[in-house]
């Protein structure tokens, strides 16, 4: 009896992360893509135990700061509407060996509803801010532009990135985004393939309160981008949520 009570339990566990499980499609989209260092003693303190720093052992480790607009976010294969995100995590070694890139999820802000509520049902702490900003006005080809973006209240914590950028005309290729959230007994994985993407150039700054948890681990209220910093544009992408007992 006990056998049986414990496979329907196991079913049970496997059937609402199925039901967790889901997928969104992004089109039309600009990045900026920020990529620091910082303390490593004081990173493990965000990153749960089964995950790996990139810098594990060393003084320091990579995080990165991540803006996204697109014209289009489609849930589920819902009808599309023009969103913002912006993540912040710290770089781990691949948990399951795929992906050009993984980092563990430490804040996600998006102005898209229906995403954040799906993302929170999977298990993810994402955060429904609407008052989002992301100001992006390109000027002549290969010139550089201002980008702003913003995270307002209700977002917490708070914070701004700015600077130029520089849209590159030349395509790079494909690429694929993993970003990991720990959720309880589960994890979940948002996996982001780029079919073609096209890769430029940026000089952005950070700036938060220095109290908050996000100064307290980049270690002051305005940091900057020293390892790497790109703009990025895409026509598509596709993201899997996945979540895994």
């Amino acid at each position: 009896m006990k056998r049986v009570v414990g496979i329907l339990g196991f079913l049970c566990l496997a059937s609402v992360c199925a039901a967790s499980d889901f997928s969104v499609d992004f089109t039309g989209c600009i990045e900026s893509i920020g990529v620091g260092l910082v303390s490593t003693d004081t990173a493990r303190g965000f990153v749960p135990a089964g995950f790996v720093l990139a810098g594990e052992g060393t003084p320091v480790t990579p995080e990165v700061v991540r803006t996204s607009r697109c014209d289009g976010i489609s849930v589920g294969g819902e009808h599309a509407r023009r969103g913002i995100v912006v993540q912040i995590g710290l770089v781990v070694v691949p948990p399951d060996f795929t992906g050009d890139i993984n980092n563990y999820t430490l804040w996600y802000y998006t102005s898209d509803r229906e995403l954040a509520q799906q993302l929170k049902q999977a298990g993810v702490a994402a955060q429904w801010v609407p008052g989002l900003v992301d100001v992006y006005v390109p000027a002549i080809p290969g010139d550089s532009d201002p980008l702003a973006v913003l995270v307002p209240p209700p977002g917490r914590p708070t914070l701004a990135v700015g600077g130029h950028v520089t849209a590159s005309a030349v395509p790079a290729g494909s690429f694929e985004a993993n970003w990991w959230v720990q959720a309880g007994a589960s994890r979940v994985k948002m996996d982001t393939d780029v079919p073609t993407i096209f890769i430029g150039t940026a000089d952005l700054t950070l700036v938060t309160d220095a109290s908050n948890d996000l100064g307290h681990l980049l270690g002051g209220g305005v940091v900057q981008f020293p390892v790497l910093q790109q703009f990025n544009t895409f026509s598509n992408a596709h993201m899997a949520v996945t979540v895994t007992p």
